[in-house]
């Protein structure tokens, strides 16, 4: 299954047309029943907001749009998708009671939200528009009337300043007792022993054994943190390809298949080919091993990923031939 959203044309605001492709479906599909998860494995909602609760949306009105099934939808589920930087999976319920489900793309450099029409989208509310039109009366102008200029403040003679000889006498006396005190001091330090040095205290040891970093991208700690903080701190620690397909192996043995899969896609769209690659491989048919997080092969998400490791890597291939064997 491959799922996109496009946007129409022309281009309007709050409106685009999400396109699903199945593998080994050629009839136009009149009716869509799926529904849109999260990262935080939240569903969309009606209202615009994120809940654990699934919710099912319908689209009707299918057309045909590069070789799939296209509906157009509005602001209800664009603008939601649009102001959410999380990967969304997108479940599709076929008439047969089948269900498959793929990571939804978004064409987010060409889609316009509704706020492009100057307005704030309000999910889930309404809109009030004032119809009221302008005044057809010039509004009346009145003139500021000058405030008073104050007054200026009457100038105070400063009464002059009696020279007073009181505060030098005493400046002179304190001096004479401070020189006397200073005098007796070292004369009768002569007796004195010299005080014993002080000990300084000794530098407290290094803690050993200091506990590892609980928020290290590493399979031991798949189980202390949640799917989407270990993620998060994977994505921040900016690890190479070989370490990354170490810790999503580590993810898919102990069937945590959300960190799995949010790794692949982050680190393949983010530009790296041999992630992409190795993404694009969990789907090919030819090269597919069933597991908890891959159960079966996927062609068209398959062809995705390989069109994705040549718009990062043109040279690639590997990418080439299997793309073009998987769009004959």
């Amino acid at each position: 299954m491959l799922a996109k959203i496009f946007p129409c044309d022309p281009a309007e605001p709050g409106y685009a047309q999400l396109m699903v492709r199945l593998r080994g479906q050629d009839d136009l599909l009149p009716t869509l029943n799926f529904t849109l998860c999260n990262n935080e494995q939240n569903y969309l909602q009606p209202s615009g907001t994120w809940s654990p609760a699934p919710h099912v949306f319908t689209v009707t009105g299918g057309y045909p749009l590069d070789k799939g099934s296209a509906f157009r939808i509005g602001p209800d589920l664009l603008d939601p998708l649009l102001a959410s930087p999380s990967q969304v999976q997108i479940q599709g319920q076929l008439a047969s009671g089948e269900s498959r489900s793929t990571t939804l793309q978004l064409a987010r450099d060409t889609l316009l939200s509704s706020d492009a029409r100057g307005q704030t989208a309000h999910y889930g509310g309404r809109s009030v528009l004032n119809t009221e039109g302008p005044s057809t009366e010039p509004p009346v102008v009145t003139e500021p009337k000058p405030e008073p200029e104050p007054e200026p403040a009457p100038k105070i003679a400063r009464p002059k300043r009696k020279t007073s000889l009181v505060p030098i006498i005493v400046a002179i006396l304190l001096l004479l007792l401070i020189a006397a005190g200073a005098l007796w001091w070292f004369m009768g330090r002569g007796n004195d022993t010299a005080p014993a040095t002080e000990k300084q205290p000794e530098p407290q040891a290094a803690t050993a054994n200091a506990p590892a970093n609980a928020s290290e991208c590493s399979p031991a700690n798949l189980k202390s943190q949640s799917e989407l903080d270990f993620v998060q701190n994977c994505v921040q620690q900016k690890l190479d390809s070989d370490k990354l397909l170490t810790i999503i192996q580590a993810a898919k043995d102990a069937k945590k298949c959300g960190v799995a899969q949010r790794l692949y896609a982050h680190s393949a769209q983010a530009g790296d080919a041999k992630i992409a690659l190795a993404y694009a491989g969990e789907y090919d048919p030819q090269d597919h091993q069933s597991s908890e997080c891959f159960k079966t092969p996927d062609a068209d998400t398959a062809a995705y990923w390989y069109d994705t490791v040549l718009q990062a890597d043109p040279e690639n291939q590997r990418a080439k031939q299997r793309l073009a064997e998987l769009r004959k």
